[in-house]
């Protein structure tokens, strides 16, 4: 994971946030895992001394006090309001992940010895499009693939929740900054945490909570 220091001078943001996944999760949320217990635990166990590879608690906490966005910094966004409120959320749930479960492991670590024993895993990898978009809307669903050791990963992402693309009309705008990625002509790094689906061979099915882009890439997704 890339750290973002503590006044948030990393350009990387959250490119996408399953919206449905985490309402889902956040409605299952109890009040006393919000606010200053939760901070209270994550604290604690944050500076437990705990390297584990993965996502810890102590960098979620550095994520959001970084100020990580959904969507690019400095442009005009649509649905402002509504993403960052999905930013908050995002983060509640994370922690709430992490406060139940410990870090969340890296994928990576789980292979090929080991088998799976979460919901929920951390990867960061580069991703291109499985099979370049052609007039989409905001109701197709595109597989990102990644390769780790011999293993590939497959994101399922509706269109819908990338930061940048979705119209008001239901339509998903291929724009310069976008166009080479969705079209399958060129990878990104991204990372995030996904929900397992399964695993078949050296496959692996995931749907992730949110992906994380380096502004740097300067893409806009």
């Amino acid at each position: 994971m890339r750290p973002v220091g503590p006044e948030g001078a990393s350009l990387d943001y959250i490119c996408y946030i399953s919206r449905s996944k985490v309402d889902g999760l956040h409605a299952q949320l109890h009040p006393e895992q919000d606010g200053e217990i939760t901070e209270q635990v994550v604290t604690e166990r944050s500076n437990s001394g705990d390297l584990q590879a993965g996502l810890s608690l102590g960098q979620i906490v550095s994520l959001f006090k970084g100020g990580i966005t959904y969507g690019r910094r400095n442009v005009i966004q649509r649905e402002r309001k509504i993403k960052t409120a999905y930013t908050e959320k995002l983060r509640e749930v994370l922690l709430a992940i992490a406060a139940d479960h410990g870090n969340v492991p890296d994928i990576r670590d789980t292979l090929p010895a080991h088998g799976f024993d979460s919901v929920y895993y951390f990867y960061e990898g580069a991703f291109r499009v499985q099979s370049p978009v052609s007039s989409p809307t905001v109701a197709d669903v595109v597989t990102l693939r990644s390769t780790t050791g011999d293993r590939t990963v497959h994101f399922d992402c509706s269109l819908r929740y990338f930061s940048e693309g979705p119209e008001a009309d239901g339509q998903f705008l291929l724009h310069s900054g976008n166009h080479r990625f969705f079209t399958g002509g060129l990878s990104l790094t991204l990372s995030g945490v996904f929900v397992l689906l399964g695993a078949e061979g050296d496959d692996i099915f995931g749907t992730p909570l949110y992906l994380q882009l380096s502004a740097s890439g300067m893409v806009a997704l």
